[in-house]
């Protein structure tokens, strides 16, 4: 909804970098017959393209159609809204800084748009630079009195956690129409956070606020029917949660499943989708790796299945399917199970329906898709990956009472992302490792014990599997072939090769990686630069190596099957991350021979050999490109006799470390534990 303040405040001029909302605005429509809607219908379908992203179904097609969509309507705040989240949620944080900018720009009496860009800037660069932020906005205004900027400043407050500070401005503003149920609903949230839930329904059975966040509306007046006491002053998803589990625990307790005596049987492995990520391939190793030993020995007979939330080929969600299919490796898509087991009725949920209603949409989902159709299965062990998916399963499984129920997490636990952190995490987990049979296991011994602490649980509780990975062939069709021959003739045919694999996002950081190659280039003006991936900052990479003057040095492959063939043309690969778990592209580097530069993040030191011709940055939050190019500059200066006992001491570690039949040993000694 569009609210107002009462005249424009004055803004810092805007960076000379165009978000790609403002520059679809400054072109204007190019198409009319692209989107035709009318105005009702513009602004339901931007809100569900948002709700698809939200759910964790993020592509830039989204993105695209919600610009299509807000060009048809310049005029109105909404549709640019939805551009702005769904820029959130693409993980490109300089264009979604850059896109809510200009947004106050156009919009500078808005009380939507100024807290959305705050939650950029707290994100990039931390609280104090917020704070200043929110602080000069403040002493521009001077119209805390004036109710529309007092709910702008409320939301900036609950942002920066000052939720009684925003709560008590609230309390003083005296709105009218549309803008008093839009404070109510601010109260309202505000009060629930503070956990004062009677004082939350009592506002909105007071107030014409519903219509504005109808599901909250609901979920509160639902709440306050199902609980009481302890359970009815925190958020209702996390009260619903902790009910459900002590359920399924209790019955658990009551029922316990049949474990296996001495083979395990059948092995279902849980995941988002088959895309071309690192967790995801380690994924399909797993299943490939237990599949191949199934029948082989006494450990394990199967068989071996995948289930994963899309296997969309439109949207590359199944990078490694055809692989697994050649295994004859059962692949499902859970979300093509029928709700519920087909008969709500019957279904083992139907008592809990009113409580399911109040789970988070990701976590409902998965109880109502996942729950029966794993009790169908009745395999003997569930391993769900990573943090996302244990929240959409981890409940499921419980509830479907599979005998062993593997939690397997790949980077650092939510509390040290707070991007990702969500309020009933933590309940989450500490109810399913409470059940019998529930095992956390993490890839690094980093994430383990940040996990440890994270739970409160003993040291060692925890269980470590490295991850397995197998040296990547070397091969490559004809065209990427000639794409290299070309690249190397235009870059001189001589020279120090750096490269880069990773996701073009936020993340993976490839603007530092390209700074990287910017100092090198500096120290080494023969030094050429590959990098393979895509992403969202894909175009914004492109356009900072063409102005730091390596466009012409510079490759970018992107998204490629061949990897192994790019490595084996580079000197050393680059890791620029911010946060990992431990990193596949370190691992297949190595097992390549070629040596690592990267930043200390999460588990990627354990994934870097103790060799000198390797470096671990000093710094994962600010870390210095100039420490980066003087190593590779020294590595460049060594001779051939060097380089070549490097790659063999490298590959060496890393296949001993890192190796294949390790990891599924490891698994399996896992999985048969009581």
């Amino acid at each position: 909804m569009t609210g107002s303040l009462p005249a424009p405040v004055q803004r810092p001029a805007l960076s000379p970098m165009a978000d790609p909302l403002t520059e679809a605005l400054e072109r204007g429509v190019l198409d009319s017959v692209a989107v035709a809607l009318s105005e009702e219908e513009a602004l339901t379908e931007a809100a569900a393209l948002v709700e698809e992203a939200d759910r964790g179904d993020y592509t830039p097609w989204l993105l695209s159609r919600a610009i299509d969509i807000a060009v048809q309507f310049p005029d109105n705040e909404r549709p640019q809204l939805y551009v702005g989240k769904l820029l959130n949620l693409s993980g490109d944080a300089e264009s979604a800084r850059l896109c809510w900018r200009s947004m106050i720009e156009r919009f500078p009496s808005s009380y939507n748009i100024f807290p959305e860009y705050l939650r950029t800037v707290l994100k990039a660069s931390g609280t104090a630079a917020a704070t200043q932020i929110l602080a000069s906005h403040m002493a521009a205004t001077h119209s805390e009195n004036d109710p529309a900027n007092a709910l702008l400043i409320a939301r900036c407050l609950a942002l920066l956690d000052n939720r009684d500070e925003a709560l008590a401005l609230l309390q003083k503003a005296e709105p009218s129409g549309n803008l008093a149920a839009e404070i109510a609903m601010e109260k309202a949230r505000l009060l629930r956070m503070a956990g004062q839930f009677d004082e939350a329904v009592s506002l909105l059975e007071n107030s014409e606020s519903s219509a504005i966040d109808p599901e909250f509306s609901r979920d509160m007046r639902l709440a306050a029917r199902l609980f009481s006491g302890p359970h009815a002053a925190g958020p209702p998803s996390v009260a619903a949660l902790d009910m459900l589990l002590k359920s399924a625990i209790e019955r658990r307790r009551n029922r316990p499943p049949a474990s296996p005596e001495r083979t395990i049987g059948g092995v279902i492995l849980i995941g988002g989708s088959l895309g071309g990520g690192g967790a995801e391939r380690q994924l399909a190793n797993t299943a490939l790796g237990l599949s191949a030993n199934a029948g082989q020995h006494d450990r394990i007979h199967g068989p071996v299945s995948i289930f994963c939330r899309k296997l969309d080929r439109r949207r590359s969600n199944d990078f490694y399917l055809a692989r697994l299919e050649k295994a004859n490796i059962r692949v499902s898509d859970y979300l093509s199970a029928q709700p519920w087991g087909g008969s709500p009725d019957s279904s083992i949920l139907a008592p809990s329906r009113e409580l399911i209603a109040l789970l988070p949409p990701r976590m409902r989902e998965g109880v109502i898709r996942l729950t029966e159709l794993l009790r169908y299965e009745a395999p003997d062990v569930v391993q769900i990956w990573q943090d996302g998916m244990i929240f959409a399963a981890g409940l499921a499984a419980l509830m479907a009472n599979v005998p062993r129920i593997i939690l397997n997490v790949r980077t650092m636990p939510p509390n040290n992302r707070k991007d990702r952190q969500k309020p009933e995490q933590q309940t989450l987990y500490r109810g399913l490792l409470s059940a019998q049979g529930v095992t956390l296991t993490a890839n690094s011994r980093i994430a383990a014990s940040a996990y440890e602490e994270w739970l409160d649980l003993p040291s060692g509780s925890v269980a470590t599997v490295a991850n397995g990975v197998d040296p990547l062939p070397q091969d490559a069709p004809e065209d990427e072939r000639a794409r290299w021959e070309r690249f190397d003739r235009q870059a001189g045919g001589t020279g120090f090769i750096f490269g880069g694999v990773m996701r073009f996002d936020d993340n993976k950081r490839p603007l530092l990686w390209l700074e990287i190659c910017t100092a090198m280039a500096r120290k080494d003006p023969q030094a050429r630069f590959i990098i393979a991936g895509s992403g969202p900052l894909r175009g914004a990479a492109e356009a900072f190596a063409r102005s730091a003057g390596i466009g012409n040095r510079t490759l970018f492959v992107g998204r490629t099957t061949h990897v192994g063939f790019w490595l084996g043309k580079m000197d050393a690969l680059g890791l620029t991350s911010r946060h990992e778990g431990v990193p596949n592209a370190l691992i297949e580097a190595q097992l390549a021979g070629v040596p690592v530069i990267t930043t200390p993040a999460g588990g990627a030191l354990e994934a870097v050999a103790p060799h000198p011709a390797n470096l671990v940055m000093a710094s994962a939050e600010l870390p210095d490109p100039q420490e980066a190019a003087t190593h590779l500059l020294a590595l460049s200066r060594r001779d051939g006799e060097k380089r070549h006992a490097i790659r063999a001491d490298l590959a060496t570690w890393a296949s001993n470390q890192f190796a294949m039949a390790r990891m599924t040993e490891r698994t399996l000694d896992i999985f048969a534990a009581r």
